[in-house]
């Protein structure tokens, strides 16, 4: 009998510790590392990259009572717990389309419909959906003062600061200064509505700014961007989630040719005015208008489009393991997920040997040990009598952390090769998922690298150079950008993770992306939408390493009948 585990989708693994087929003497980690590598062989069949040296030990057990959780010490950080989908336990369903689009019906959720105000257009709500202009840049330029007298060029000074209130409103989302000064160094953004707390019974006067507020947890906000509110402090961690949902809101890709979009709700009506749109757009929907036969949807960066030019996205449920599941789990283990045909089940043999019997089919995705290579290399054993094509395989292989990277810090490692991401607290490894990097010609970069900014949601646009397509992408939320503009983020628009399709950054599923925010360095406050790495609160480190390999397709070939008598 075999044992089996959950897998991160609700399927099963398959282990192999039960069958009384103990790994081959001598069989270490390490040991199939290196045969793996030696037997490697890159697109061209040449030879493959030196591999970072896998470990040679398995990860250290925990107690098996907790929950669930990324770090090693609860205290550090608290995760958002995986949700695990039981309603699937013997991991038999197909697994949902690549690319998950649904037509939009015209009544998709009541409470998602804008009331119309005397004017015809639709009433602002922010209940629900903080705006916040300042999430992809440091949109805090002051209103114009005029500083005279001693005030002028001087430095800040201090000032009695006992504002009467319960709490500080932020009347829209600024930049949270290192210093009371306008050209201190920016430490992230704090978000519109939130209701904060000062530290301190003293404020800072300086030429830009009346009241430079020092806020907690940290930082300084310009007074005039802040209200004094008679309720208690609230704060949210964004994006916001309701109950249920994979992503912060729906989002829906634009289809057809020449399709416009609107400022507003009467020029939509009467179709003047509108914006072309070009290439693949995006957009996160934000509610619902119904005018006459035709419905109208309000996106949140205030344009109109026809609900039938929309196709809504279903995000991928896909989730990895976390540090519980992990201590439960045979170093190396993989998930299986042909290289050719992703949705497909993956098979099974007897033997070591494309001709050998089929003992058996596996679910995509399904997690399986990996225990023995065959001589070739072209197939691994995952437990007694049951081999599987190494190709149909992507294997967590668990590393030291590289140079430079201090003793118990946070990092990330990014497998290409196997389209692999596994997240280590020093040594540890306490996350381990599949990822989607960059296809050919928008490769993801190799090298080692560090988070530097993060935030809970940000537009993304490809200008059609450097091999990108045109596009446009509304609010991919978590993100953290490693290089420059490379970034690990959510794809809420495919499910193909294993397979390297993306314009170079690190795709994740959404609640990966979720926990790996959450959990990386530097902390982002609850209640902020953006944060700077700094020389005190430095971000995670990012290795990047391999070569991703594009599978070579069967080609179909066509015999063209011949008339021709023969001789």
């Amino acid at each position: 009998m075999r044992d089996t585990l959950l897998t991160g989708d609700g399927g099963t693994a398959l282990t192999g510790e039960a069958s009384g087929h103990p790994p081959a003497a001598g069989t270490t980690p390490g040991d199939l590392h290196a045969a793996w590598t030696r037997t490697a062989l890159t697109p061209d069949a040449g030879p493959a990259r030196p591999l970072a040296p896998a470990r040679s030990e398995t990860p250290e057990t925990s107690p098996a009572d907790h929950e669930p959780s990324l770090a090693i010490d609860p205290a550090l950080s608290a995760l958002p717990k995986p949700e695990h989908d039981d309603t699937d336990t013997d991991g038999a369903s197909e697994p949902p389309p690549a690319e998950q689009l649904v037509v939009i019906p015209d009544k998709k959720n009541p409470d998602e419909e804008l009331v119309l105000g005397p004017d015809g257009e639709p009433l602002e709500d922010t209940s629900y959906v903080l705006d916040d202009p300042a999430l992809g840049l440091d949109d805090d330029t002051p209103r114009p003062t005029t500083a005279s007298g001693a005030d002028a060029g001087t430095e800040p000074v201090a000032i009695p600061y006992q504002p009467d209130a319960g709490s500080l409103r932020v009347l829209r989302s600024i930049a949270v200064r290192s210093e009371p000064r306008q050209d201190a160094p920016p430490l992230g953004t704090v978000a519109q509505d939130m209701r904060i707390l000062w530290k301190s019974e003293t404020a800072m006067r300086g030429p830009e700014c009346d009241a430079w507020v020092e806020i907690q947890p940290r930082g300084w906000v310009c007074e005039r961007y802040l209200e004094r509110n008679f309720r208690e402090p609230r704060v949210r961690d964004l994006p916001r989630l309701r109950e249920g949902e994979l992503t912060p809101g729906t989002y829906a890709r634009v289809v057809g040719k020449r399709v416009r979009a609107y400022p507003s709700l009467a020029l939509a009506r009467t179709r003047r005015k509108g914006i072309l749109l070009k290439g693949s757009v995006t957009v996160k929907l934000r509610g619902q208008v119904r005018v006459g036969r035709r419905t109208f949807w309000r996106t949140t960066d205030g344009q109109y489009l026809e609900a039938r030019v929309l196709r809504e996205y279903r995000p991928s449920a896909f989730v990895g393991v976390d540090a519980e599941q992990l201590s439960e789990l045979s170093a190396p283990f993989a998930w299986a997920q042909s290289r050719t045909k992703p949705s497909a089940p993956v098979e099974v043999k007897m033997a070591p040997d494309a001709k050998a019997a089929r003992e058996t089919v596996l679910p995509p995705r399904t997690l399986v040990a990996v225990r023995e290579l065959s001589a070739d290399g072209h197939w691994v054993l995952i437990a007694e009598n049951h081999w599987v094509s190494r190709d149909d395989l992507h294997v967590a292989w668990f590393s030291h952390a590289p140079p430079g990277v201090e003793p118990g810090a946070r990092w990330v490692d990014v497998d290409l090769d196997a389209q692999v991401l596994v997240a280590y607290e020093g040594e540890r490894p306490v996350y381990a998922t599949l990822i989607s990097s960059g296809k050919p010609g928008t490769d993801t970069p190799e090298g080692l690298f560090r988070v530097w900014i993060k935030f809970a949601e940000a537009d993304m646009t490809g200008n059609g150079t450097a091999g990108n397509d045109t596009y446009r992408v509304a609010t991919v939320p978590w993100t953290m950008f490693f290089e420059q503009d490379y970034a690990l983020h959510t794809a809420y628009w495919h499910d193909r993770f294993g397979e390297p399709t993306s314009h170079g950054c690190v795709n994740l599923a959404p609640r990966d992306a979720k926990a790996l925010y959450a959990w990386a360095s530097p902390e982002v406050p609850t209640g902020w939408s953006m944060v700077h790495a700094t020389p005190d609160a430095p971000g995670s480190w990012v290795r990047i390493r391999g070569q991703a390999r594009i599978p070579v397709k069967e080609r179909k070939v066509r015999v063209a009948s011949s008339t021709r008598t023969p001789r």
